[in-house]
């Protein structure tokens, strides 16, 4: 199933998952420096990143005002995403693999939102 096909689903999942990511950071970030969340785009935020983030907050409780359902959720759609990548092009990743790609990836986006952030 190498080919088109897997070219394109990579794009797709990519977009997509990349575009939830960005949004479940930014609510984390946004809950890290208090930031007011009566403006649109941070109610939006909130409506979209909370189902998924409701019953992971009754499992996993935050600790030092850092929201740790945000982080696991972070991490659990970054190896969702890479998986499904790798799937698509015929591949298959070790768990170990998988989750030590997914911390690097999820490094590099915070990284990036912060350089974003910086120069706006």
């Amino acid at each position: 199933m190498t080919g088109y096909f897997s070219s394109a689903a990579a794009f797709l999942i990519e977009a997509v998952f990349g575009l939830y990511m960005l949004i479940v950071l930014l609510r984390l970030m946004l809950q890290m420096v208090r930031a007011d969340f009566h403006n649109p785009l941070s109610q939006f935020i909130v409506k979209a990143t909370n189902p998924p983030l409701k019953p992971l907050r009754r499992l996993i409780p935050g600790i030092a005002g850092i929201d740790v359902a945000s982080v696991v959720l972070l991490f659990l759609l970054q190896m969702a995403k890479l998986a499904l990548i790798a799937l698509s092009a015929g591949m298959m990743l070790s768990i170990v693999g998988l989750a030590v790609l997914s911390v690097a990836e999820l490094v590099a986006l915070v990284l990036n939102v912060y350089m974003i952030s910086i120069l706006i």
